[in-house]
């Protein structure tokens, strides 16, 4: 039977908050940074057994195509004291749907059932301007959604060893796999983000995204050959500025052990904003608001 749609009907409005079936792991994806705010509370629903012995959890992400899921940098594992634990996923591929499975870790070392769901992390929506994110591996706050100006198309150098046998037309060729693909790009940004590009550019690893009708692959990267920022107007006015640097994919750096980053949060800001620790905790219902600032 065909499905009647009204063009007329307003769209649909995905949910805020995705929870799993057993609603012991939730997700709210972060519209602002593209990212996926996540959490376990395994004193929900009909509470898992022993929750209070829980102490970690480990967090993997299933992306479409991807045979083997991989962690979640800030849930490899993330503390769940108690049962109750929170992480931020800054590095999900875009536009497409992907699967968060969290899986508590006891005191003793023992692992329970798996939660899992699924979410969406928004891509820049096609006529955009500003369609490449910049993201920072280390300082989430320091990511930029930037206008890509020119991308030449990509290199992938090969890796042989030629032997030139004696007798023979045909050279011999020993070869490994290709290189990564890599490109140069510029990109454009108004005047109030050229200093925090320029921090950004030399921050460490970045993770370059776009949408997927782009066809271009996620790639961690170290930028090289930077230039800019170069106006692209009358020196002074209040055009936009440009930067061309080299994208050269690394391998995702490792994850194992790292702490939760989240987007313009910090212990130095909850310090800048109470005096004392009765004033934060009056301002927060649990942990997992004041770790995620009030998101969860």
């Amino acid at each position: 039977m065909p499905l009647i749609v009204d063009p007329s009907a307003p769209l649909v409005e995905p949910t805020a908050r995705v929870t799993s079936p057993d609603q012991w792991l939730a997700a709210i994806v972060d519209h602002a940074w593209s990212g996926v705010v996540l959490a376990v509370d395994y004193r929900a629903g009909a509470g898992l057994p022993r929750a209070g012995n829980v102490q970690w959890v480990r967090i993997t992400r299933r992306d479409p195509g991807t045979p083997v899921p991989v962690p979640v940098r800030s849930a490899d594992p993330a503390w769940a004291l108690g049962g109750v634990g929170t992480a931020y996923d800054h590095e999900p591929p875009l536009g497409v749907a992907v699967i968060y499975t969290a899986v508590p870790v006891y005191k003793d070392g023992s692992i329970g059932p798996s939660s899992s769901l699924a979410v969406t992390a928004p891509a820049p929506e096609p006529g955009e301007d500003r369609d490449l994110w910049i993201k920072s591996i280390d300082q989430p706050g320091l990511s930029i959604r930037a206008m890509l100006v020119d991308a030449p198309g990509p290199t992938s150098a090969g890796r042989q060893d030629v032997a030139e046998p004696y007798g023979s037309p045909y050279r011999v060729v020993a070869y490994g796999t290709h290189a990564a693909e890599a490109r140069s790009v510029t990109v454009d940004v108004p005047p109030e983000d050229v200093d925090q590009m320029r921090d950004l550019l030399r921050s460490g690893v970045l993770l370059a995204q776009v949408r997927p009708g782009y066809l271009w692959p996620d790639a961690y990267f170290v930028p090289d050959s930077i230039s800019g920022p170069n106006p692209t107007g009358k020196l002074g006015s209040s055009e936009g500025y440009q930067f061309t640097f080299a994208i050269e994919p690394t391998a995702r750096p490792a994850t194992a052990g790292a702490t939760m980053r989240l987007p313009g949060w910090s212990w130095d800001h909850v310090a800048r904003q109470f005096a004392t620790w009765d004033a934060v905790a009056a301002s927060y219902s649990s942990w997992a608001s004041l770790s995620t600032n009030g998101v969860l």
